[in-house]
């Protein structure tokens, strides 16, 4: 039997093909590639600053930073092609890409190639390298070779090109040896006052979709779309279901939701990795090729259901990361009264066809119904489905408020709006102070003595002085570059130490927020945000306070004890009236 001709194609798609690598010393870029070629912030950029760079006559050093698959070799071999005059005056090193001699380490090879940038030899050199590289080799390098790089350690020190929590927004500065662009600044998706967006990403699903004469992916589809034996083929539903723009874009908001909640890094590779098995399902994907065709015809009307986008996104997280994610944002996870009722229904309902008819648009299941008898389906999977296309039908009608509000925050955080930091230093405050139980009086804190305790509290006076974070003042709408997370400073109590400093991702920003509301931690809350009671510990030990108040829990009195330590290093304790 032959094999599946759209299945062959979409795996040009894989991180495991040979067309995911792009070596960036040369123009690699075959006409499919440069098809699905989406132009971003970071190569405009990237762009500039080596057209600047390649005018100066002493040396040039462009350091191309980011993590794994990011797409730093694919931009550098595109740029050949734009920019080709201005590039070839450059050597370029891909750190990730490039063998090494078998003779020596990654860090010989890079101390062999900036030899040009010592600082005994940087003043006389004219040596002029593109370095594309991982943050990680980046950091081992310097911390081996630093003392004989030290010009260059502290460019990157100054532009915290290592440090996660901060972004570098400096124009080009034709006075210097060292130029960067980091790739972690900037992330798949941008923000804006409305919301994240993400034309990267959109761009790359509809590309993948749309007939193009270097589209050879829609090409195969086209070859095989009114043929008999794959009327019933769960890729061809799948990558149909692609041609909805409002499917595409419901489906780019719920990747760049489990990006935001989690921190997560998404590169361009492994986001296409991601849309292969998202249209190809592992059913047929990990199948010998002439098989698949065979495996096709021989799937049940439950088991094609279940390969359908609709609820194949939702139950596949040991496909990767992004997919793990996608599950935690599953429709079927929220419940409220009319969806319960719906269900009720389907359920007892004698023909489940008839609950779609009325309940779900033709457009977004009338194709399955022509190809299936939906009502052998069992109930379990079609109830999924249901609320799934459900789900799809509405858009965002299950938004999550919480993520709303912190990508809300994060974008007025990121703009530097004092408004917005003054809410979020006064929900880090109000949490500190009721971590372990609510204190009742705003300017004490209540302390962790030991093991918990059931008759007394302790208490101190508390007192915090923010010293804000603020990343860029900028008038632009809509941020490319930005941090993932809110970070929030504080000076020392102790005047000799430096300021205090903690992130806030999602899921503590979550749990902030239920504190003021009353809840109380738990065991597993103070194990999951450890680094968090550590903040708690650092921003209360304050030597020079030397009052201390006991509470007798349930007696009626906030503050019924007071502990100080007289002039004289003797101990007070009495009763507070």
């Amino acid at each position: 039997m032959r094999d599946h001709p759209l299945i062959i194609e979409l795996q040009k798609l894989k991180e495991s093909s040979r067309y995911a690598i792009a070596h960036g010393g040369k123009y690699d870029l075959d006409s499919f590639k440069k098809y699905l070629h989406i132009e971003r912030e970071v190569e405009n950029r990237l762009e500039q600053i080596i057209i600047q760079s390649s005018h100066i006559q002493y040396a040039q050093l462009i350091l191309v930073c980011g993590n794994v698959g990011d797409g730093k070799s694919h931009i550098l071999s595109y740029l050949h092609n734009e920019i080709p005059d201005e590039i070839r005056k450059f050597h370029i090193h891909n750190d990730a890409t490039e063998s090494h001699n078998p003779n020596e380490s990654s860090n010989d090879t890079l101390y062999r190639l900036l030899d040009g940038f010592k600082d005994e030899r940087i003043l006389q050199s004219n040596s002029k390298l593109i370095l594309a590289i991982n943050l990680g080799t980046l950091s081992k390098f310097i911390e081996e070779y630093g003392s004989e790089f030290q010009k260059l350690a502290k460019f990157i020190q100054k532009k915290a090109i290592l440090d996660n929590a901060l972004v570098s927004f400096e124009d080009f500065d034709p006075e210097s040896h060292f130029h960067q662009i980091n790739f972690t600044d900037y992330h798949l998706y941008s923000l804006t006052e409305k919301g994240p967006i993400s034309n990267t990403i959109m761009e790359l699903v509809t590309r993948i979709v749309t007939s193009s004469e270097a589209n050879v992916i829609y090409k195969a589809y086209e070859n095989i779309k009114d043929q008999s034996e794959f009327s019933r083929c769960p890729v061809k539903f799948n990558y149909e279901f692609l041609f909805n723009t409002k499917n595409r874009q419901l489906i780019v908001q719920l990747i760049i939701q489990s990006i935001a909640q989690n921190k997560e890094i998404v590169s361009v590779r492994s986001l296409l990795n991601f849309i292969h098995d998202l249209i190809v399902p592992i059913q047929l994907s990990s199948v010998n090729e002439g098989d698949r065709l065979k495996t096709v015809l021989q799937l049940s009307d439950t088991e094609f259901l279940n390969c359908l986008i609709p609820n194949y996104l939702f139950e596949h997280a040991d496909l990767s990361n992004l997919f793990a994610r996608l599950t935690e944002l599953d429709p079927c996870n929220i419940r409220n009264d009319q969806t319960d009722e719906k269900l009720l229904k389907l359920q007892s309902i004698e023909s489940p066809s008839e609950l779609f008819a009325t309940d779900i648009q033709p457009e977004l299941y009338r194709s399955t119904l022509e190809s299936i008898n939906l009502d052998s389906v069992n109930k379990d999977t079609i109830s999924k489905y249901f609320l799934r296309l459900l789900f799809f039908q509405n858009g965002l009608i299950y938004e999550n408020n919480d993520f709303h509000e912190y990508i809300t925050w994060l974008y007025h955080f990121n703009k530097g709006n004092l408004t917005y930091l003054g809410k979020l230093y006064e929900l880090v405050e109000n949490a500190v102070k009721k971590w372990y139980g609510d204190p009742k009086k705003g300017d004490k804190v209540v302390l962790k003595l030991g093991r918990r305790q059931t008759k007394y509290r302790a208490f101190k006076d508390f007192s915090l002085t923010p010293e804000p974070y603020i990343l860029n003042k900028t008038t632009e709408p809509t941020l490319h570059q930005f941090i993932q997370e809110f970070i929030v400073s504080y000076k020392s109590p102790n005047p000799t130490n430096p300021d205090i400093r903690i992130a806030i991702d999602f899921s503590l920003f979550k749990t902030l927020k239920m504190i003021n509301l009353g809840y109380r931690p738990n065991r597993k809350d103070n194990n999951n945000f450890i680094y968090f009671i550590y903040f708690i510990h650092e921003v209360t030990q304050d030597n020079q306070q030397n009052k201390l108040y006991i509470d007798e829990v349930n007696v009626g009195r906030p503050i019924d004890y007071k502990l100080t330590k007289t002039a004289f290093g003797r101990y007070k304790f009495e009763l507070v009236s």
